[in-house]
């Protein structure tokens, strides 16, 4: 078994360790994967996976879970209690990986974004129907050698004959990660093949801060509720807002239209807390508004489903001073799987 696969494994049963008993009827599963290959990329960000847990839908927030410490306690501010509102939490771990776009040079990159592995948990508690949805989580975790993406890519690249990856000794330093994430969004009209919606979103911590504007559009026979977009962890608040159908099957296209502004990005600026010899020596310059354009397309039964995005974005860094090899733009494919039990 590889490292994903164990990362997978470790997931599954980490998730269904953690919920409570009474939230593990009519739930959903759901395993992701991200990789650049499918746009022909191997820079920025390359690799993630991850699962997630969304617990069954309830009446009001005071019925989901929660955790001590953290969990609704610290989220429930965003998320008004609405009658009529379903209310879910959602549990997520998962791995991501950056990297520059020669990775068989062993040597410190000064002009490429930096060696990041990232390995994070996170815990999200919404309230949405087909009109609304309101959300917060956290997410914490840690960069650095622990995240242990080096290990993963390594596998990966030899079980695959892709180049071995030579310079992961300048991956960032060890530093904790912890972020927070708001989301709301709106329905501003539909008809029976078509729908379109604004959204919000926002983030605060070490590994990004942003503010996300955006529009989400959906064509074919979509079910109640709001698609979620595949994607790495930490990115963005992962949820399951989708009244599923009872019998037969739905078919859609999605186009999620962003605009964002990054205050901080990790991956792109590299460590904030502690110091690091590509944070104090790299010479890249990053874009802080970064254009994103998001196509999906959508299978969704009464117990599986299957999700396939392409995330293209705008350059998130100036290109005059990079090497030839690197794409300045940070695009990149998501596949999702769920199973709803």
């Amino acid at each position: 078994m590889n490292a994903c696969s164990r990362l997978l494994s470790l997931a599954l049963m980490f998730c269904a360790a953690i919920l409570p008993e009474t939230t593990k009827a009519g739930g959903t599963v759901r395993v992701e994967l991200s990789n650049d290959v499918i746009l022909t990329s191997d820079n920025q960000f390359t690799n993630g996976v991850s699962a997630v847990l969304s617990s069954v839908p309830v009446s009001s927030l005071d019925e989901t879970g929660g955790t001590p410490a953290f969990g609704k306690a610290l989220v429930a501010w965003a998320i008004p209690d609405i009658a009529g509102l379903n209310y879910r939490e959602s549990w997520v771990l998962g791995q991501n990986m950056e990297t520059p776009a020669n990775i068989e040079q062993p040597v410190l990159i000064e002009n490429d974004v930096p060696y990041v592995g990232f390995l994070g948990w996170g815990n999200s508690f919404y309230g949405f129907d087909d009109e609304y949805f309101f959300g917060a989580q956290w997410l914490f975790g840690w960069v650095g050698e622990p995240a242990l993406a080096r290990q993963a890519q390594v596998t990966v690249h030899t079980a695959i004959g892709g180049d071995n990856p030579e310079g992961w000794d300048n991956q960032l330093a060890f530093e904790p990660i912890l972020n927070g994430y708001i989301s709301a969004k709106r329905r501003l009209y539909q008809n029976s093949w078509f729908d379109v919606a604004l959204s919000g979103d926002a983030a605060v911590g070490n590994y990004y801060t942003f503010a996300q504007p955006g529009l989400e559009l959906r064509i074919g026979d979509r079910p109640q509720g709001f698609t979620f977009i595949p994607g790495p962890v930490g990115r963005g608040m992962d949820y399951d807002a989708t009244i599923a159908p009872v019998t037969g099957n739905r078919f859609y296209a999605s186009i999620t239209l962003r605009a964002t502004y990054f205050a901080w990005a990790l991956p792109r600026e590299g460590n904030l807390l502690v110091s690091n010899d590509w944070t104090d020596s790299n010479t890249i310059k990053i874009n802080r508004t970064v254009g994103q354009t998001i196509l999906g397309l959508h299978w969704l039964g009464p117990r599986f489903g299957a999700h396939l995005s392409l995330w293209l974005s705008t350059e998130t860094v100036d290109d005059d001073n990079l090497p030839p090899s690197q794409d300045p733009r940070n695009s990149f494919g998501s596949f999702m799987a769920e199973y709803r039990f």
